[in-house]
């Protein structure tokens, strides 16, 4: 195993651990938190969040290809797993992990590859505006902190965020559609997972969805 490959894995591994404690306490203090059902309490077990972060930290570390890529693609594990499993059980975003995850990326892009700060941060803002556009197209669709954690990305991935957009629109629309299936149309899906499965993609270096020139 390479050298990225092992600190990405390793790295993973210990926020998926900390992410177990973080994401039974930061939903305490969000009085708009919204419980679901039982069954989603799952998302916030060990057994889930440290395999979930080590795989993610692994797939980062393979495909980084610079040091900038793979601490910012390290930022976002420790964020977003955590994120994801308290979305899955509340559908809500603590602000907190969006601002570490803000000043994470500029640390490591500050360090890293301080070329192309501002650029990151440009797109950052094009992010946040356009999901807040989107967030009043869609009357309760997404919510403001899915507003907060597309901008936080659009920090984060920079150039790649188009394609990670598409990814989680693709996959939150297959998800969406298999809900409104099984369960009607008061069922809700999650963005976040469906986001941070977008965002690791492009990490990746994976390219847009078929169809979709990205």
């Amino acid at each position: 195993m390479s050298g990225p490959a092992l600190i990405g894995l390793l790295a993973g591994l210990a926020a998926g651990a900390l992410a177990v404690p973080l994401a039974r306490r930061l939903p305490r203090g969000i009085p708009e938190r919204l419980a679901q059902p039982a069954w989603t309490r799952h998302a916030l077990r060990a057994r889930v969040l440290v395999p979930a972060g080590g795989l993610a930290g692994l797939g980062v570390g393979l495909a980084a290809p610079d040091p900038a890529a793979l601490a910012v693609g390290l930022v976002l594990v420790a964020v977003l797993v955590p994120a994801c499993a308290i979305d899955v059980a509340w559908r809500v975003v603590p602000d907190s992990l969006v601002v570490a995850g803000v000043l994470g990326s500029l640390a490591a892009l500050a360090l890293l590859d301080r070329g192309a700060l501002v650029a990151h941060l440009a797109l950052g803002v094009v992010a946040g505006v356009a999901a807040l556009v989107l967030a009043g197209l869609a009357r309760g669709g997404l919510g403001l902190g899915d507003v907060k954690l597309a901008a936080m990305l659009g920090v984060a991935l920079g150039a790649a965020l188009p394609r990670a957009a598409a990814w989680a629109l693709v996959a939150a629309g297959l998800a969406a559609l298999v809900g409104l299936a099984r369960r009607g149309r008061g069922a809700t899906v999650p963005l976040v997972p469906f986001l941070a499965l977008g965002a690791l993609a492009a990490l990746v270096g994976a390219p847009g969805p078929p169809g979709v020139p990205l």
